[in-house]
């Protein structure tokens, strides 16, 4: 009788236990439907809420922000989105990425180097994807190419659903582009070429050696609507310094056309093709800067069609007493590789 009433005792206490689990999974399925189902409001970033548009340089160009409804379903009603300068985000960004490193912190772009002209937009709830477009017009034409630059942007309410408390604040990053290079990332063109050193005297130019042939992987970077910067001949370099010293401005001249002539085998053919006008310059002007000139009768210029540039140049840099005279060719990478 004791076996029995033992029985019934545990077979009473394991009903109790899947009753109390089936109660507890039960809540748990309801609450990660609750979570799935749920609405939020955020703005679309990938890591750091960092999201960044290219502007091409002009009067204003314009971007945009993605702001996006999540859930598995649409959302019933109309929404409204209000925006908010946020420089706390920026601030954030800084002091946790780079602490005391304060030369390495990001800027903010000035207010007069771009327009957002509602800060309210409306996702519709028949849109047809789940998100709508913020724009903002930036002028990039006052912005140097090696700063980073955020515009620090954050949701301030919504007439309706929640705000994502992760994606709520954005880090707008502004990069430069120009029909030659970008600065989202690295553009790399392949240089073949000749160098060879000169000795200047009253103006006059002798050859102080041979020609040797050159070859490397060049970055460019846009600096303005139609020009680029570059290293000299098969210098590279990351560091600020170089760069301010070293530095040469690449600058196409589109509605300036040159005859250049045809070679077959090295020969002069008779025959000669319009190519775009291309000059060069130093970058920044300083005693520590290199000098740079032009090569007589031998122009420099850029070939759309191929996106090619031809550059004939001389260059010295100012602890040095002879001309390194240069002919490079530069192809973008992407191409050269297909």
């Amino acid at each position: 009788m004791k076996h029995i009433d033992s029985l019934l005792f545990n077979a009473i206490a394991i009903a109790g236990l899947v009753v109390i689990g089936m109660s507890t999974v039960g809540c748990e399925a309801k609450f990660y439907d609750e979570e799935q189902y749920r609405k939020e409001i955020y703005i679309v970033s990938d890591n750091y809420n960092i999201f960044g548009q290219e502007y091409t340089f002009g009067e204003m160009s314009e971007g945009w922000l993605s702001i996006y409804a999540g859930g598995t379903t649409s959302i019933e009603k109309d929404v409204t989105v209000e925006l908010e300068h946020w420089p706390e985000v920026l601030r954030t960004f800084n002091r946790t990425t780079y602490g005391e490193s304060y030369a390495n912190y990001a800027q903010e772009l000035d207010a007069k180097n771009y327009t957002i002209d509602n800060y309210s937009i409306v996702l519709p709830k028949d849109n047809k994807e789940p998100y709508v477009k913020f724009p903002i017009r930036v002028n990039v034409s006052n912005i140097r190419p090696d700063d980073v630059y955020y515009i620090p942007l954050r949701i301030k309410s919504v007439s309706d659903y929640m705000i994502s408390p992760e994606k709520r604040e954005v880090l707008f990053r502004i990069y430069l582009k120009n029909e030659y290079a970008t600065t989202k990332s690295t553009t790399y063109f392949t240089m073949d070429g000749t160098e060879q050193n000169f000795r200047e005297a009253d103006g006059e130019f002798t050859p102080a050696g041979e020609a040797s042939v050159i070859n490397a992987t060049k970055s460019l970077v846009p600096v303005d609507e139609h020009s680029v910067r570059i290293l000299p001949s098969t210098f590279y370099s990351v560091t600020p310094s170089v760069i301010s010293q070293r530095g040469i401005v690449v600058t196409v001249h589109p509605d300036e056309l040159i005859d250049i002539p045809v070679l077959v085998e090295g020969l002069p053919t008779g025959e000669y093709v319009k190519r775009q006008k291309v000059t060069l310059a130093t970058w920044e002007v300083s005693s520590r800067s290199v000098s740079v000139g032009e090569v007589e009768g031998k122009p420099s210029y850029y070939d759309p069609a191929t996106q090619t540039f031809t550059l004939n140049y001389r260059y010295k840099l100012p602890t040095e007493t002879q001309w390194h005279f240069v002919y490079e060719l530069m192809r973008p990478l992407s191409i050269t590789n297909n």
